[in-house]
Formats: structure tokens, C-alpha cells, sequence
């Protein structure tokens, strides 16, 4: 175990950035108490470093500073405590007296401006009593920083203005200065699903050491909030553990600590482990403004989600189980509650102790969470594509599940439903086992079983990197019955929400292209995007106010509700007035409310009571689990409310698996709803199919087919224009990178040629995809054709290619009757962006084009202009009409020094020279012979002559690189500049 914690401990610290915590304590006042000498203590999470002493004084001035180091992922750190305690006369042999402390979490100081705290006063108080006011303040400055980063001091306001401790108090804005005390209570009821933990090699370890055999869990659940944590009793040997016990916590209101961290573990003489965490982030569950509500949550079922359910001593996704990362799988569900009472303090019969309590709580009635539902999940593999050819040429297939619905590696339970007369929930009770559930035998009264996976197929050849799986006409299919608490109406209002967010996004979006690309009148559009805005919320108001009188619904529920249609129908109403005020100059500042507009929209949409778990979907090689992707349940949830449905229910979805590493791309279609209202469920998908059925289906119209067989297919070429990219990533250490593209389109692959030495690669190279067959109705391609994959990758002189980004486009399609003329044909060049994992990095300029053919052949389709260019070889440039018209521009460069160049590599710059390059061409500066001398250069103006397009959006960047020159002919890179419009300089 600890061989394999360590392994991974240094892939993490690979990863996770450096982040530093510095504090200068610089006084404290008012301290309460007589002769006191004394220390403050400076906590960060688990590390304390102390202060020097000062004697008998209550106003001791320190001025010293700490750091703390982190290397943890950004969720860790920000749930940190940051602990600031005044000690009274500690010295060598006795500990001392607490005078007073105060906590904040890391998080909110990283929230603050600048992610800091500038001279600003602490507020003491006593943990132990809480009757007793304030103990005292300290000023301090408080921020979080990445490793190296300067701090930015503010201007610094005059010393008197400081001393008004009152108007300077450590705390966030629209916290009250005056902070109360209250008590936290969260309530644990039951979980269920738990996994079967120990796998045999611990089990057998078990027997070994304790002579116990078992195959189980014996769970507990731990609670932690603001430095302290509270456990559950431990409940022995089971799966559905039922505690009723509640948790309390003594804390100041409006706590400073954001998140509560809940786990349920596994107690464990050998090795007590997380089976699942979950946070409940405070912000999500209460509302601070005058008609808002104390934290309050549930009773609500929570769903955790960690590593799959391999185990094995070495468990090397432990970290997903501890709530790091997005969780692989289900683990189990935990039903919960949270509330949050004021005190009286000066009630004299309050319990004065903030120690962590735990006490029986009352049960609750089962049909208190929702009634138990049917569900239905549906879904059809169209594609199966870009596989990693890493993983071997064994037969693959696909698993989904829901919960643990579908689940066969691990066994899959299915409740024996008591057939729900005492109201029970009778979910997983009694489960039997049910091996290969896809041998289909249906129950007594034709019921359907499960069918969660497709049968294995053996991969075939995509190009040297990647693998497709046959699925060509014959499509394989899923479905899962499940049943859940009916709490649709949660994940419907999310829904509304989503979709008013998403289509303001898009708005938004298009706006900003337009101001980039200087479309007339973007200000129009912006008004059209408000007033869908405000439609939407009107809409959102109507739909969300039908069941206000839910039996089940928890008091969040009401209260979410409640603040979500307030805060949606003002923001309609905002919407509508803004709409009137936009104008050409005050375009920019109404941009900047409408994107508040967006992050408030996506903050109300998060449902913080869950119900449905997430759907995975899991590619298995040989009966291993290798790759994944996890779909939100809310996302493919059908409704007969169109605004309430999920986006991508009834959908074709592109989805990537991934697993380290992007591992291959799908086409899916998904269905999720009650079982009473599958009637449509196949309506979305491509036409042109037959439903294949398993034996025991073959006359029941309603049975869900096991494959589709497509009878409809269509014949395409293929063309994509491939002219530049801009902005790449730079993936060598001189700073540039040898770049090439491979475009994929479903199973076919192919690359540009490779460029040495550019960010700003001009391939100007078609590449032609013969053949291409497409299944379904041919309205249906012209309408929504499948999209294209482009990646870009760095030729690395030992010849492997590195990836350096990736991005989708939909190419333009004609139809075989349909003629190639303007408007639509020839395709226009456009910009996508290239992202490499979520951020971005850099664009392509390309036009894609998916031409039918015909009855007569590809002799119908539009020629194409043979190999002007000789010298590239066979290669096809881009044709004119798409390829830009170019003209002869000369760039002037007045070079004058450097400054301010900080080290590189630990050593001092020497002897550097500027490059600048576009397009291609460039030039190379006058070398500075000893940079600390003479910093200036000898030679002042240079020029260089470079073909660019007569459209100047078009234009590509300048890039600026400093170069240090080393003996032998070495260079090292101390930085670049891209300068991404040539248009504000040219000479008009």
C-alpha cells in the first residue's frame, strides 16, 4: 500500500500546482486579560508555527511573517483552515492559555480581490465559552499565491484610517461584523449500495490476522466542517446501514468555512478507507439576501461517486473515493439532512461547549424522500471510433449503469419488489443476484430484463494511433429498468434553468464573434438575446410554480424554489429593461451584466438535493473496465414539457470516453423516463431502421430492440480544406513546436504534412475522404451531418507526435441534386478553436465540405483543381474560391533594447536576441553582446516581406520570442509575446 500511495503521490505532484499560504501577523489589540504575554498562533490546516513572545501587554506589535507550501489539488486547498489562536505566556514547559482564535477557509480568501486580505483585523473569540464576547483583534494580511507569483501590494491607505478597527475587519463582504453562534445539525439516516470492500486478497489477509471471513462492509460516516470532525457509531458487517444519528456542530454564523465534507468509510482494523465522499457547499443550500433562508438540506438522498469497484490492495483511485477528481462510479447513496438554529447566548441554560456532539436523531418514514418510481434507460451505439490502439485488439464492448442498476462485473442486484403496499420504498431489499443478465430470460408475466451491455466486438484499423469498432448498419442497444423516489420535478427546474443559460451562452457567443469579425450591428442581436432572456424566465416562473404542493418536498425545495422564481423573475425584468438601453458605444458594459446574468443562471441550476445517479457508460476489453464517460441523469431526462426535457434526451450525442487519457469517441443516443411514458422512445434517433428484438420480444410491438438494422445509407466525399492554425501551444522548449493535423471523420483518418518551427503552421493542404457512408434518411445528413475531429500534434524528432490540442467542426453538405453555388458553396474559411483539455490553445482556419454522391458517380461532383504545387509532391492545396487572395505586405521592425529579464533556469540572460516571425518569414534582432552592460541594440531597423490575405481577419500573429544565445550554438527561450492583429499597424 505504501509502495503504491507513493507512486501516485508523485503522479499528483506532477500535476497539482504549487500553492502558497503567507501571513503577516502585524499587531493585536484589545486582548482580554491581565499580565498577559502573548503568542499568536498561525495554523494551516495541519501545520502550526508560532510567534515570538512579547511581554506584559494586551497590544503587542509582531510584524512577522509565515509561509506555508501546498502541493494538493485546488479543492483540497481551498477547503483548508486557516487558524489564527492568541496564546497567553506559552513558553517551554507549559502550553498556555487560550485568550481567543479565529478560522476562515483558505477558499474564501483565495475569493477576495488580488486572493488576499490587506491590513485588515481578525475578530478574537473564545471557542470554549460561548456567553463571552469579543477577546481581542489582530491585524494581519492574509493571501493565497501560486508558488513564485509577487504579491501586489494595494496602495496603502494612510495609518489612522487603518486604526478604525470597525471599518477594516477580516471578513468578506456582506458578512456582518457582529457574528452570532449556532448550532449545525446534520442528521444521517441509512445508505445503501454500498460495495463489497474487502476483494479476496484482503479478505484473505483478514482470515490471516483476525480469523474472520467476510465479504463486507462495516461503515461509518464522518462529518467535517471548519477544522472539526464527528463520526457515526460504526454499523457492523453491512450493506444498508441504518444509523439515525445527528451530527452537531458549534460554529459562528455566517461561517467562514464554505464546504461540509461528509464520507462514508469503511472501519477497518487494517485499513480504514473512504468508500464515497460528498460536499455540501453552503452558498448552494442557504441565501443570504433579506428574504433568504438559514442552510437548510434535505431529508435528501445522496449520491457518491468514486473508483470503480475493482478493489484491490493497491487501490490506485483511492484519491476518487476521498472526492478528488471526478468519481469513475457509482459507490453508494446516503440519505441526509441538514439544519441550522441560531443561539441565544444569553439563555443561561445553554451547553456552552463548541466540541463536536453526536446523538440518537428520530427515524423517518420511507416514502418521505419521493415516491419509488420505474425508470427506463435507453440507449443505441451509432459509432464507436478513435479507440486507442494501446488497449490490444481483444474484443470490446460497452457497459452502461445507473447506479448499480446494469452493473455485471461486480453482480447486479435487483429489488424483489414487494409490490408496494406498505408504502415501503422496497428498493434493494432482499437482492438477489443476478449473473449475465443479458441472457434475457424475462420474468413469469413477460416483464423485460435488463440488457446493460453490448456483445464484444474485435476492433478493426483506423490508422496507426487509433482502432473502430464494425458498427455500421447494425447498431447494438442497452436498456436498464431502475427504480427511484420520483423527484423529477428537482432536475426539471434544473433543466428550465440550463437551457435558458445555454441559449444565452450561444447568444452571447455570437455576439462577441460579431464584434470580433465586425459584423454589422451586434448591438440588434444583443437585444434579441435579452429579450429570449426574458422570455425564458417568464417561461421558467409559469412552469416551475405547478407543484408547489409536492408531499415530498423538503423545505430547500420550497425555499429554492421560492428565491429561484424571485431571482429569475427579476432578472426577466432586468433583461427587458436592459434591452431598451443597449446601444452601439454601451455594447461592452451591457456585455458585462448579461455574462452576470449567465454565472448566476448556472449557480441556481445546480441542484444541491440529489435524486437519479449518473449514468456511466464503460468500454471493457476482455471483461476489464478501460475507459468512460458519465452522463448527469438531468441531461437525457424526457418530460412532455419541452423546456423541462433533458438536452440530449432523444439525442445523437458525440461523447469521448476517457480514462488518463482520451481513449475514444462515440456516437450515443440516450433515454431516460418513467417506464409508464416510454411510449417515443426510439423518436429521435436517425430513420431507416429495423428493430431487432430478442426471442422472447419478437411480437411485443413495445419490447425494446437489443440492435437497430439501418436499411438506409449514403454515399459521401469528403473534403477538408486545411489552410493554417494560429496561436498553437508551444511544445518544445525553444518555444515553437513542428506541428501537423489529423482529421478524423467516422472511420477514416488522415493527415497534413508536418512543419518544422512554427506556432503558426501554414498547411494550405486539402485532404479528400472517398467513400464515406453515412446511415439513415438523407434530409436528415443535410440537416445535422456527424462532426469532424481535428488534432494537432507535434512531430518530436525521435519520431513519436505529442499531442498538443483538438477541435470539432460540422462540415457543410450538398446533396446530390442540390447545385454547388453561392451562397453556400464554395465554403468560407472559419476560425475554431483548438482546446487542449479545457483550456484553449489556439485556433484553425479551415472549411469543411461533405459533397453526395450521386447515381453518377463522383464524375458529378465539382472538380478538383490538380497539384499546382510541384514541389510539395502530391500534396492538394487549398482550391481558389476557399483559399484566400494574398498580396505582398512589408513588416518594419524599429528594435530598441530589453528590460527587466528575469532568470531563466536559475542562470542570468547574457547575450540576448529578439525573433519575430509571421506568416512564416521573419527576422532575427542585432545580438546584445552582455545584456547587464548594455541592454540596448546596435542596429535599429529591420524589415521583412511576407505574403498575407487580403481579408485582414484573416490575418495570422506576429509572434515576438526572446532568445538566450548559450555557447556551442545553444539558445534557450526566455519568453514570447504573440501579437494577434497586424491590423492596428498597417500604413493606411
Amino acid at each position: 500500500r505504501q509502495r503504491a500511495a507513493s507512486g501516485a503521490a508523485l503522479r499528483r505532484r506532477c500535476t497539482n500546482p504549487s500553492l502558497q499560504v503567507s501571513i503577516t501577523i502585524i499587531e493585536a489589540r484589545q486582548l482580554v486579560g491581565l499580565n498577559m504575554d502573548p503568542v499568536v498562533c498561525v495554523e494551516v490546516g495541519e501545520e502550526k508555527k508560532y510567534t515570538s513572545m512579547k511581554e506584559s501587554t494586551s497590544c503587542p506589535y509582531y510584524n512577522e511573517y509565515f509561509v506555508f507550501d501546498f502541493h494538493v489539488p485546488p479543492d483540497v486547498m481551498f477547503d483548508k483552515i486557516i487558524k489564527l489562536s492568541v496564546i497567553h505566556s506559552k513558553n517551554l514547559l507549559r502550553s498556555g492559555t487560550l485568550v481567543g482564535s479565529f478560522k476562515m477557509d483558505v477558499g474564501t480568501v483565495y475569493t477576495q480581490p488580488e486572493h488576499q486580505f490587506y491590513h485588515k483585523w481578525a475578530i478574537l473569540s473564545d471557542p470554549e465559552d460561548l456567553t463571552a464576547g469579543l477577546k481581542g483583534y489582530i491585524k494581519c494580511d492574509i493571501a493565497v499565491v501560486g508558488k513564485g507569483d509577487n504579491i501586489k501590494t494595494p496602495h496603502k491607505a494612510n495609518e489612522t484610517e487603518e486604526d478604525d478597527i470597525e471599518g477594516n475587519l477580516l471578513l468578506p463582504d456582506g458578512v456582518p461584523p457582529e457574528r452570532q453562534w449556532a448550532r449545525f445539525y446534520i442528521k444521517i439516516y441509512r445508505a445503501e449500495g454500498l460495495p463489497r470492500m474487502n476483494a479476496s486478497i484482503m479478505a484473505n489477509v483478514k482470515k490471516a490476522l483476525i480469523g474472520e471471513n467476510k465479504d463486507l462492509v462495516d461503515p461509518y460516516v464522518q462529518v467535517v466542517f471548519a477544522g472539526q470532525k464527528g463520526k457515526t457509531s460504526i454499523q457492523k458487517s453491512s450493506y444498508e446501514p441504518l444509523w439515525n444519528e445527528q451530527i452537531i456542530f458549534t460554529e459562528m454564523f455566517p461561517p467562514l468555512c464554505k464546504r461540509i465534507k461528509i464520507q462514508i468509510r469503511d472501519s477497518d482494523k487494517v485499513n480504514d478507507v473512504a468508500i464515497g465522499t460528498h460536499f455540501i457547499d453552503l452558498r448552494k443550500i442557504s441565501n443570504e439576501g433579506d428574504k433568504g433562508f438559514l442552510p437548510t438540506f434535505g431529508p435528501a438522498w445522496v449520491n457518491m461517486y468514486g473508483s470503480t469497484r475493482n478493489y484491490t490492495l493497491m487501490d490506485e483511485h483511492q484519491e476518487l473515493n476521498e472526492g478528488l477528481g471526478e468519481g469513475v462510479s457509482f459507490r453508494a447513496r446516503l440519505l441526509m439532512s441538514l439544519a441550522v438554529e441560531i443561539l441565544d447566548t444569553t439563555n443561561p441554560e445553554i451547553n456552552s461547549s463548541t466540541e463536536v456532539q453526536v446523538e440518537q436523531a428520530t427515524s423517518i418514514a420511507d416514502n418521505c424522500t419521493g415516491k419509488m418510481e420505474e425508470f427506463f434507460l435507453f440507449g443505441a451505439f451509432l459509432e464507436a471510433t478513435m479507440i486507442d490502439r494501446k488497449i490490444g485488439d481483444k474484443p470490446i464492448n460497452f457497459e452502461v449503469t445507473i447506479g448499480n442498476y446494469g452493473n455485471q462485473v461486480d453482480g447486479m442486484t435487483k429489488p424483489i419488489l414487494r409490490r408496494k403496499k406498505e408504502g415501503g420504498d422496497g428498493d434493494m431489499e432482499q437482492s438477489e443476484l443476478l449473473q449475465n443478465s443479458s441472457e434475457d430470460e424475462g420474468d413469469e408475466d413477460g416483464e423485460l430484463v435488463s440488457v446493460s451491455s453490448s456483445q464484444p466486438v474485435k476492433p478493426l484499423v483506423t490508422d496507426r494511433n487509433y482502432f473502430h469498432l464494425p458498427y455500421f448498419e447494425k447498431k447494438p442497444c442497452i436498456y436498464i429498468k431502475s427504480w427511484w423516489q420520483d423527484q423529477r420535478r428537482r432536475l426539471y427546474n434544473a433543466n428550465i434553468m440550463d437551457k435558458i443559460a445555454d441559449k444565452l451562452e450561444e447568444g452571447l457567443n455570437d455576439v462577441q464573434e460579431m464584434i470580433k469579425t465586425e459584423k454589422p450591428h451586434p448591438e440588434r442581436r444583443l437585444r434579441g438575446v435579452l429579450e429570449e432572456l426574458s422570455n425564458g424566465c417568464l417561461r421558467f416562473v409559469t412552469l416551475a410554480d405547478k407543484d408547489q404542493h409536492h408531499s415530498s418536498r423538503t423545505r430547500l425545495d420550497r425555499e429554492r424554489l421560492k428565491s429561484c422564481m424571485r431571482e429569475l423573475e427579476n432578472m426577466g425584468q432586468q433583461a427587458t429593461t436592459l434591452r431598451s438601453q443597449v446601444k452601439k458605444n454601451t455594447m461592452k458594459d451591457k456585455m458585462k451584466l448579461v455574462q452576470n446574468f449567465l454565472q448566476k443562471l448556472r449557480f441556481l441550476a445546480d441542484e444541491p438535493q440529489h435524486t437519479i445517479p449518473d449514468i456511466f457508460i464503460w468500454m471493457m476489453s476482455n471483461n476489464k473496465r478501460i475507459a468512460y464517460a458519465r452522463i448527469p441523469s438531468k441531461d437525457i431526462l424526457y418530460s412532455i414539457v419541452d423546456e423541462e426535457m433533458g438536452k440530449d434526451c432523444a439525442k445523437v450525442k458525440t461523447i469521448f470516453l476517457k480514462v488518463p487519457i482520451f481513449q475514444a469517441k462515440m456516437e450515443m443516443y440516450l433515454w431516460l423516463g418513467l417506464n409508464k411514458q416510454r411510449k417515443d422512445f426510439l423518436s429521435g434517433l436517425p430513420c431507416g431502421f429495423e428493430e431487432k428484438k430478442t426471442t422472447r420480444g419478437q411480437n411485443l410491438p413495445s419490447f425494446p430492440p437489443i440492435s437497430l438494422l439501418y436499411t438506409k445509407k449514403q454515399v459521401f466525399q469528403l473534403r477538408a480544406h486545411m489552410y493554417q492554425a494560429r496561436s498553437l501551444f508551444a511544445a518544445d522548449s525553444s518555444g515553437l513546436s513542428d506541428p501537423f493535423a489529423r482529421v478524423f471523420f467516422i472511420s477514416q483518418s488522415q493527415c497534413t504534412e508536418v512543419l518544422n518551427e512554427t506556432l503558426c503552421p501554414t498547411w494550405d493542404q486539402l485532404l479528400v475522404f472517398n467513400n464515406v457512408e453515412l446511415y439513415g434518411e438523407a434530409h436528415e445528413m443535410r440537416d445535422d451531418p456527424p462532426i469532424i475531429v481535428i488534432e494537432i500534434y507535434d512531430q518530436d524528432t525521435v519520431g513519436k507526435a505529442d499531442f498538443m490540442g483538438r477541435t470539432f467542426a460540422k462540415p457543410v453538405v450538398k446533396m446530390s441534386d442540390e447545385h454547388y453555388c453561392p451562397p453556400r458553396f464554395p465554403p468560407q474559411l472559419e476560425y475554431y478553436q483548438i482546446y487542449r483539455g479545457n483550456s484553449t490553445a489556439g485556433d484553425l482556419l479551415a472549411a469543411f465540405e461533405l459533397l453526395q454522391i450521386g447515381p453518377g458517380g463522383k464524375s458529378d461532383l465539382p472538380p478538383i483543381d490538380g497539384p499546382t504545387d510541384m514541389d510539395r509532391g502530391p500534396i492538394l492545396p487549398v482550391p481558389l474560391g476557399i483559399r484566400p487572395v494574398l498580396s505582398k505586405y512589408r513588416v518594419e521592425i524599429l528594435f530598441w533594447g530589453l528590460r527587466d529579464l528575469k532568470r531563466v533556469n536559475l542562470a542570468q540572460v547574457d547575450r540576448p536576441r529578439v525573433d519575430i516571425e509571421c506568416a512564416g518569414k521573419g527576422v532575427q534582432s542585432a545580438l546584445i553582446q552582455n545584456y547587464k552592460k548594455n541592454p540596448n541594440f546596435s542596429t535599429l531597423v529591420k524589415w521583412f516581406e511576407v505574403d498575407l490575405p487580403e481579408n485582414e481577419l484573416l490575418h495570422p500573429p506576429l509572434n515576438i520570442r526572446v532568445v538566450d544565445c548559450r555557447a556551442f550554438g545553444r539558445y534557450t527561450l526566455v519568453g514570447s509575446h504573440a501579437v494577434s492583429s497586424l491590423r492596428k499597424f498597417i500604413y493606411r
